[in-house]
Order: structure tokens, then C-alpha cells, then sequence
């Protein structure tokens, strides 16, 4: 997100990791002023700073908002594919000062624009819904247990083996540290009698990476957390962070799923033209719920220790790259720290760790078993 400009014009520039059609509205709602753009598909929450007439731009849920110290109205709205140099995809939006006359006249045919696109969107989202119910249903290749026996999550301790991952700055390893959160993890989870949980591995050996993504899909994995600890230059750096799929990522996707057949399930006789849709529609859904999954866990994880800011990252870690199983890479912490090396390598510390997990993981299925049941 950019805001550059002194009013006449300012340009808002927003990179994304897939194509925005929406339009900007201009909005006053309680004598506040607003430029609000829709998202197809969002998560997160932040704010940053503006300029040029915008005082404060926020993230939330399904919309970007822009607060305005004058009225303004949109000039233009730019959209621009990735490029040779540019990998994300672009939206600019040119705001120009305007009379409040002008403004409070646009923001009337705005808002009721700005209604009618809401009810669109969410018609389209519920048709979106039924037709990826259509297809995880013909789950050929990903057969889950019936869903009687629990939700399945695999767990996947990072490193083992030959890979030792970090070293702590006590002479600890990640590899270790890893394994037996992952253990603990898995006990809590399976006391509670809600889960099928399966571990990727449960003593010091190498899987490799391919391999820990593979055993998720064949076991029909509905939630996957690899978990791993950190190391940093600086022994001051601490805290756990979570990452999901980057947009650098999400390009070699397609690209692993040929070569190791990771086949999305599509229903037998979809015609063809239908197929590449609802691959895409999985793959949108599965990002989507990993985004979820992730914002669930950060409130959680800052009640068992201390977290980086910025918590939510993405990268392209090979084990978040399945598209039809929802992923997240958790840094439980900085093993070059040694209160982060102290707190992960105690039980009370690591309980601390996979009870804040647990609690996400249950909240996460909650809103999926949620969903099931309205539909």
C-alpha cells in the first residue's frame, strides 16, 4: 500500500497477490468521509498512515477504507497485471479534491452502489461455496475419514535427522525442540477426542519435503501446522511468528502439484471448461482459510509467550505449497534468544505453546462446523 500526493491529484497504489475488480466508493457515513474499495478475499487487519488528503488507510476483512480529511472523489481507477519486474498485481486509485456539494452528491449514489456490489459479492461467495462442496466432495485420490471420527490435522515437526535445523544459543537443537512440541501436541489433541491427528514424523528421522505434503493429502488433511523454531543474527531478536503462502509461492503451486500428483479432486464428468475454475476456486479457498487459520492463532500465541511484530508473514515454504490443504509454518520462536531457548526447551514453556495452538485449532473448526451446519 502507497498514498502519495497533495489532493490534486493523490494516487493510492495497492499491490495484491490476485486480481481486484472491484470499484472505489466514496462514502460518508456519520459525517465521516471515506474512499472504500472492496476485496474479493481478505483476512488480515492493519492499518498504516496516508497523505495528500487521506489521513489513515485500513485493512479489515473484505474491504480496504480510507479515511479523508476533505472530501474527495475518484478520478480513476488503474489495474495492472504482474510484469517482468513486477510480480504482484496493481490497483490505482486517483483521488482529486472536490466541492462538498460535489462530494456529499457522490457519496449518495456511492453508498447505494457500494450496497448493491456487498450483495453481489455475497451472492457470488455462497455460489462459490456450493460449487467447492461440489468438488471436495468427489474426493478421488483424498479420501478423509468420516467425519464421525474428527477432524484430521497433521502435524509436522520441522528438520530431523541428517537436518538439525538452529542451533540454540544453550546447544539445544531445532530438530528436538520441534519433535517433542509436536508430541505434545499431538496428545492434547487426541485427549480431546474431536481430532485424528497424524504426525509427519514422530522420532529423529528426515522426511523430506515433498513428502510431509504428500502424507497430508493422502491422509485427507484438513489442517496442516509445520512447526519450527527460529534462529537470528542478534540474540536479542524473540518471539513467535506464522506464515502463510507468499504470491511468489502461490507460482510454483501448479507447477509442484504436476510433478508429485497432487491432483485436486474434481467430480467425474465436469465438463472441462469448468474444471480449471473450480481448481482455482479450491486453491482461493484453501489460501483463504490458512489466512484464517493463521489470524486465529496470533491473539493465542501472544497469551503463551512473546511474538514478532508483524507476526502474520507468508513466504514460499515448500510445505505450505499443497492446494487443497490448508497450511501455516509456525515459528514457535528465536532459539538464538535465551529466554525464547529457555521457554521452548521447558515443558511449561512448550505446553504453553501447543495449549495457545489447540485453542486456535478449536476455534478454526468451530467456524468450519459453523458453516456446514447453515448450509
Amino acid at each position: 500500500m502507497r498514498v502519495v500526493g497533495d489532493g490534486a491529484p493523490t494516487r493510492i497504489t495497492i499491490w495484491t497477490d490476485a486480481p481486484e475488480e472491484a470499484e472505489a466508493y466514496a462514502t460518508e457515513i456519520g459525517g465521516v468521509r471515506r474512499i472504500i474499495f472492496p476485496l474479493r478475499s481478505n483476512a488480515y487487519s492493519t492499518e498504516g498512515p496516508g497523505g495528500g488528503g487521506v489521513t489513515v488507510w485500513s485493512l479489515n476483512p473484505g474491504r480496504l477504507e480510507f479515511a479523508l480529511d476533505r472530501p474527495m472523489s475518484v478520478a480513476r481507477v488503474l489495474r495492472l497485471p504482474p510484469t517482468g519486474t513486477e510480480k504482484s498485481y496493481r490497483v490505482i486509485v486517483d483521488l482529486d479534491t472536490v466541492s462538498e456539494a460535489r462530494f456529499s452528491s457522490l457519496a449518495k449514489r456511492d453508498q447505494r452502489r457500494l450496497a448493491k456490489a456487498e450483495t453481489d459479492a455475497a451472492k457470488a461467495a455462497e455460489n462459490q461455496t456450493a460449487l467447492l462442496a461440489g468438488a471436495s466432495g468427489a474426493a478421488a485420490g483424498r479420501k478423509a475419514p468420516p467425519r464421525s471420527k474428527g477432524h484430521v490435522v497433521v502435524i509436522d515437526a520441522g528438520h530431523g535427522g541428517k537436518d538439525p535445523g538452529a542451533m540454540a544459543i544453550n546447544g539445544g537443537r531445532e530438530k528436538d525442540v520441534t519433535l517433542k512440541a509436536a508430541l505434545a501436541l499431538r496428545d492434547l489433541l487426541e485427549a480431546d477426542g474431536r481430532y485424528v491427528v497424524k504426525l509427519t514424523r514422530d522420532t529423529d528421522v528426515y522426511v523430506d519435503h515433498e513428502d510431509r505434503v504428500t502424507k497430508a493429502r493422502n491422509w485427507g488433511a484438513e489442517l496442516f501446522i509445520s512447526l519450527h523454531a527460529d534462529a537470528a543474527g542478534s540474540s536479542s531478536v524473540a518471539g513467535a511468528s506464522v506464515y502463510t503462502i507468499s504470491a511468489r509461492g502461490e507460482g510454483r503451486i501448479d507447477r509442484e502439484a504436476s510433478r508429485n500428483n497432487w491432483v485436486i479432486p474434481i467430480e467425474d464428468g465436469t465438463p472441462q471448461r469448468l474444471t480449471g475454475i473450480l481448481s482455482d476456486l479450491v486453491k482461493r479457498e484453501t489460501k483463504t482459510r490458512s489466512a484464517e487459520f493463521a489470524e486465529l492463532l496470533l491473539p493465542e500465541l501472544e497469551q503463551a509467550g512473546p511474538v514478532l511484530r508483524n507476526t502474520h508473514r507468508s513466504a514460499g515454504f515448500y510445505v505450505l505449497l499443497a492446494p487443497d490443504v490448508p497450511a501455516v509454518l509456525l515459528e514457535l520462536g528465536f532459539l538464538t534468544n535465551a529466554d525464547d531457548a529457555k521457554r521452548l526447551q521447558s515443558d511449561k514453556g512448550r505446553q504453553a505453546s501447543v495449549r495457545a495452538i489447540k485453542n486456535a485449532i478449536d476455534t478454526y473448526f468451530d467456524r468450519q462446523d459453523l458453516r456446514i451446519a447453515s448450509q
